[in-house]
């Protein structure tokens, strides 16, 4: 029986992502996080396992926008009175020559800049995470399955890596959505009890008949605790989302939204993973035409998978297969993220991200690397 849960057991995981975000970077942990990160994964510029999106490119006022106004006589207050006419002649010069996003040419007759609109991203997300397993059930070589009571699970915990390709678009100066498909691999503990007097009931066992009285006495008050079983985990990480901005003066706000789902390797996964990362921040600009970006924020992480699939036992002389089925779900929902990005250009961008404050059971660290044109 032991033999027979332990080697079941490393085919029963999957991540969550990110991955983040997840693009978490989702993502996608990402699965992430944003999962990414998910796991963005999403992430996390973006979900992990998903993970989500790590947003570097914001809104900003130019220095030398010219504005056009004049005097309200009766208030003597100064009020902005523009027809379309009026700002292509405040900033002759500005021109948008893309087809994203919408509206672009009224923003930027308003004096403000915006980002290219396309972009591509390379990221690497590191998801750790406890997750809850449940509702194990079993079937051998075809047959139909049946729910395993006598055996629960605790302290499960993954980490998984999964570096990721992102490619953007801004189809508002608000509003940029995104894809990313990355390769998730890593590792998951296990630790997981069986309850000898459960595991009798629910075999039917009747030990009263002597032949079962070897069984009955090995099982009967018995708990068998197996700890820090690993397993490994591979697989494909898929997350699309969609990231809304606003921002005044230098500081911004900033809230990635990404679903991430996971392909595994040993296993079929139904289900999707949902990350929202929340941020607000700061935004420096320097002479040589670069600029910092730093925020704080919340990443919110909600995960309910069904992983299902079959395992070869090589018991006996021809062994037999195990059909399984159970139920993931990650620990902790909520967790606190600080971040940056660095603009070395309109066209260059290196951003980082870092979440686990709060003494969440979840962390994640997300680089990332962007062209945009």
């Amino acid at each position: 029986m032991k033999r027979i849960i332990l080697t079941l057991l490393t085919a029963l995981t999957a991540p969550l992502t990110f991955a983040n975000n997840t693009n978490a970077i989702a993502e996608v942990d990402t699965a992430s996080s944003n999962a990414l990160f998910p796991p963005l994964f999403e992430l996390q510029d973006e979900t992990i396992f998903g993970l989500p999106s790590l947003m570097s490119q914001y809104i900003y006022q130019e220095q030398n926008a010219a504005f056009l106004t004049q005097e309200d006589t009766e208030s003597e207050v100064p009020k902005l009175d523009l027809t379309i006419a009026d700002k292509k002649t405040a900033n002759p010069g500005k021109k948008w020559e893309h087809a994203l996003p919408f509206f672009a040419e009224d923003v930027i007759m308003n004096g403000y800049d915006l980002p290219l609109p396309f972009g591509i991203s390379i990221i690497y997300a590191n998801v750790q995470q406890d997750m809850t397993l449940t509702d194990l059930s079993v079937g051998y070589d075809g047959s139909p399955k049946y729910d395993i009571d006598f055996v629960s699970f605790d302290n499960t915990e993954s980490n998984t890596h999964t570096p990721q390709l992102k490619l953007d678009a801004w189809v508002f100066p608000f509003m940029n959505v995104f894809a990313t498909v990355g390769k998730l691999t890593g590792t998951v503990g296990i630790n997981f009890a069986i309850d000898g007097d459960d595991a009798l009931e629910q075999g039917n066992v009747d030990c009263t008949l002597i032949k079962n009285r070897p069984l009955c006495n090995a099982l009967g008050g018995a708990s068998l605790e197996v700890e820090d079983i690993e397993a490994s985990l591979t697989g494909m990480s898929y997350g699309a989302g969609m990231m809304f901005v606003g921002g005044w003066n230098s500081y911004f706000i900033s809230v990635p939204v990404t679903f991430t789902w996971t392909d595994m390797d040993r296993s079929e996964t139904e289900g999707y993973v949902v990350n929202v990362l929340p941020r607000v921040g700061k935004q420096f600009q320097f002479n040589n035409g670069s600029s910092l970006s730093l925020y704080v924020g919340t990443s919110y992480l909600k995960s309910q998978l069904t992983l299902s699939g079959t395992q070869y036992l090589p018991v006996g002389e021809d062994g037999f297969s195990v059909d399984y089925k159970i139920e993931q779900e990650n620990v902790d929902k909520w967790m606190g993220l600080v971040g940056g990005s660095y603009n070395l250009s309109k066209h260059w961008m290196l951003a980082f991200e870092y979440g686990g404050i709060g003494g969440a059971s979840r962390q994640q660290f997300i680089t990332n690397l962007s062209y945009r044109y």
